[in-house]
């Protein structure tokens, strides 16, 4: 073998890695780009991260309720409510006269009934419980698309449950909702 064959194959090499190197800058750079511009980016640093994956941002713009308070809300009717889990666990029980929106199907659910929700109406979203996260992650999806007044359930429907609060449940009755409910 020849020293010209080996020098050859070694400016091979490098010219391969520095042409994979740039590749690997420029396809970091656009996604850090597409990052920036799109509306649900994901924080970059765990100090912008106040929960399980929500900027800190979403986090200062949305309040937190306890229990009593959403049930107080909910009786003035001046919250629109929305639940946040699957829609198995909807229809097996649900706060009364809340709308469903799972947080797996949002993408699909969202236009249809986008209308019940308008922009500049309270919403308290709710969903499993304490260690839940869906509800401010449907928060996060929701402040981009200018949702301002976004109210959050301490607790999610068990702390609404175990606070003595009423529940839609089927089978319940004769109108098959829990006492109470809202037309």
């Amino acid at each position: 073998m020849s020293s010209g064959s080996g020098n050859s194959r070694v400016r091979s090499f490098w010219r391969v890695l520095t042409r994979s190197a740039a590749i690997v800058v420029i396809g970091a750079a656009l996604g850090l780009l597409s990052n920036a511009l799109h509306p649900m980016g994901l924080p970059l640093s765990l100090s912008d991260v106040e929960g399980p994956g929500v900027p800190r941002s979403v986090w200062d713009q949305v309040d937190r309720v306890e229990p009593d308070e959403a049930q107080r809300l909910w009786e003035e009717r001046s919250v629109i409510f929305v639940d946040v889990r699957d829609t198995s666990d909807y229809v097996e029980a649900h706060i009364p006269g809340s709308i469903s929106l799972p947080y797996h199907e949002f993408t699909t659910a969202y236009p249809l009934i986008r209308e019940q929700f308008p922009e500049h109406e309270p919403i308290l979203i709710y969903c499993y419980g304490s260690e839940c996260g869906l509800s401010m992650r449907v928060a996060k999806r929701l402040v981009p698309m200018g949702y301002e007044k976004l109210i959050v359930l301490s607790g999610g429907i068990i702390a609404w449950r175990n606070a003595g609060h009423q529940l839609t449940v089927p089978g319940r009755g004769s109108g098959k909702t829990a006492e109470g409910e809202r037309p």
